[in-house]
């Protein structure tokens, strides 16, 4: 289950619920696609896939996400496209 979905709210960037509920995903966070996307190198990540963001773009509207399982790829995904899943340890 997702702690949040990662949408872009009035701040424009995504944010969990509970403590860190002001706090946008940040790098680190590990987060789950809620459907198929397409790796950089043209792998299919299947939907439900967990991976760790690696990069942020455009204050929060895309990430940067580094899968190890099922395949091993990097994807940059749409952040309407992600769930929050664990916060990075600070």
């Amino acid at each position: 289950m997702c702690a949040m979905r990662a949408q872009l709210p009035k701040s424009g960037v995504p944010s969990p619920t509970g403590a860190d509920a002001d706090e946008p995903v940040r790098e680190l966070d590990r987060v789950r696609v809620l459907r198929s996307v397409i790796g950089d190198d043209d792998l299919t990540v299947p939907a439900g896939a967990t991976g760790t963001v690696v990069g942020i773009y455009a204050d929060g509207a895309a990430f940067e996400v580094e899968f190890t399982e099922p395949v091993d790829t990097l994807a940059t995904v749409d952040a309407a496209t992600v769930c929050l899943v664990e916060r990075a340890l600070r």
